[in-house]
């Protein structure tokens, strides 16, 4: 298979996986930011915050959607490195046709730590609006662990933009 049918296969197959599973990505982040001094949800459980969610927020708006919009541009990017450049980084450091293990766990490190390096400010922008998520009401939350907080941002691209315009390149995407 080329080149561009390995990133044209391996990017929508990742993405269509991680948009499916989103929920449970956004109830771990939830989770994870949980201040147990302060509690948000009734019951601090993987079940118990999606049903908290779900009752406050919906499950599309509440558990489905937050976030995706970066999950799935990260899943396309990184998928289409990690999975689309395996087989041909592969090959190049076979150059005989003649794989071995090293060469499959070079390959591995390689497309791996390049998608790794290339997804990450999408991760930091994917978590960061995903803990913001919940229902607003005059621009502030009414739910979620932003509760009673102001928007911060209004979608991916601003997520992105307010990231590195307050905290940087290095210190707030990287």
């Amino acid at each position: 298979m080329n080149l561009a049918k390995e990133f044209a296969a391996a990017g929508p197959g990742c993405a269509v996986a991680n948009g499916l599973l989103n929920c449970f990505e956004t109830t771990k982040v939830k989770l994870q930011l949980h201040n147990h001094a302060k509690p948000v949800y009734d019951t601090p459980t993987t079940r118990g915050v999606m049903m908290q969610i779900a009752r406050e927020e919906g499950i599309v708006r509440g558990l489905m959607t937050p976030g995706l919009s970066a999950s799935l541009t990260r899943s396309m990017l990184y998928g289409s490195y990690r999975v689309g450049l395996y087989s041909t980084t592969k090959e190049w450091l076979s150059g005989d046709g003649k794989d071995n293990l090293s060469h499959r766990m070079l390959s591995g490190m390689f497309t791996g730590g390049l998608g790794s390096m290339i997804s990450c400010p999408l991760d930091v922008v994917r978590t960061r609006m995903q803990a913001d998520a919940g229902v607003v009401r005059n621009g502030k939350y009414v739910t979620g662990l932003k509760k009673g907080d102001a928007v911060r941002y209004r979608g991916m691209i601003s997520a992105f933009l307010t990231i590195f315009k307050e905290e940087g390149l290095k210190k707030g995407l990287y």
